[in-house]
C-alpha cells in the first residue's frame, strides 16, 4: 500500500481534504461532509467491497486512491466538482509515485464518474460509486441553522453496513428515531439506483434494509 500511503500522507492532498468543508458551508441550508470524515468512510468501504469480492492487492490500492481522492474538487465548490476533482487528481498522478499510465487513468475516471455514474469501466470506479452513495448517516451532516424535510430523515439514520458476498451486497441502514423509507427513496433516487448499477457492474445483485430489513 506504498502509493496509497504516499497520497494519505501528502501534505497537499491533506491540506485540500482538511479545508473542503469549510468552503462547501453555506448559509440556511443543508449540506453534507465532503472532508476527511467522508473520505475515509469511502475508503474503508470502497476497501472491503473490493476484497471481499476478491479482487487483487493492486486493485484494492488503487481503489483506496480513488477513494481518498474522489472528492478533493469541492475545495473549489460543489458545481462540476466531479470534473473538477479528476482534473486536480490528474495534476496529483503527476507526482513521482509508481503508478503505470493505464492506473492512472482508472483512478481518474472513476473519480470522473463517482457523481453520476454514466460511464462505469472499472471495478474501482464502481466500488467507488457505492461506497459514496451509501453514506448518508447522521455524522455526515454538517452544523447548518434549517434543513429541510427529507434531509430530517436522513439525520435520523445512525449507522449502515455493508455485506458483500460474491453474488450479493447488502446495504444496511440502521436507525434508532422516526423515518421514512418511502420518502428517502424516493428524494434520494440516485443513492440506491446508482449502487444497483454499480453493482450489477461486479457481478452482483444489491439489497437494501433498514434495520436487517428488507
Amino acid at each position: 500500500m506504498d502509493t496509497y500511503n504516499h497520497y494519505r500522507n501528502c501534505t497537499d492532498v491533506n491540506n485540500i481534504i482538511d479545508n473542503i468543508n469549510d468552503m462547501l458551508l453555506p448559509k440556511n441550508m443543508y449540506t453534507a461532509c465532503h472532508g476527511k470524515n467522508h473520505a475515509m468512510f469511502v475508503v474503508d468501504k470502497v476497501e472491503h467491497i473490493l476484497k471481499s469480492l476478491s479482487y487483487d492487492l493492486r486493485i484494492i490500492e488503487l481503489g483506496k486512491i480513488a477513494a481518498l481522492l474522489h472528492d478533493i474538487g469541492n475545495i473549489a465548490g460543489r458545481w462540476n466538482h466531479a470534473l473538477k476533482s479528476a482534473a486536480l487528481t490528474t495534476v496529483l498522478m503527476e507526482y513521482p509515485v509508481h503508478l503505470l499510465p493505464d492506473e492512472k487513468m482508472m483512478i481518474i475516471q472513476a473519480v470522473k464518474d463517482h457523481s453520476n455514474g454514466e460511464n462505469i469501466s472499472s471495478a474501482v470506479g464502481a466500488a467507488l460509486l457505492i461506497a459514496d452513495k451509501i453514506d448518508i448517516t447522521k455524522k455526515r451532516i454538517l452544523p447548518v441553522k434549517t434543513i429541510d424535510t427529507w434531509h430530517k430523515n436522513l439525520l435520523e439514520i445512525d449507522d449502515v453496513s455493508i455485506c458483500v458476498s460474491d453474488k450479493s451486497i447488502i446495504i444496511n441502514y440502521i436507525t434508532t428515531g422516526l423515518f421514512s423509507k418511502e420518502l428517502l427513496i424516493s428524494e434520494y433516487e440516485k443513492g440506491f439506483n446508482l449502487p444497483i448499477k454499480a453493482a450489477k457492474y461486479l457481478g452482483c445483485t444489491c439489497y437494501f434494509q433498514f434495520n436487517g430489513i428488507g
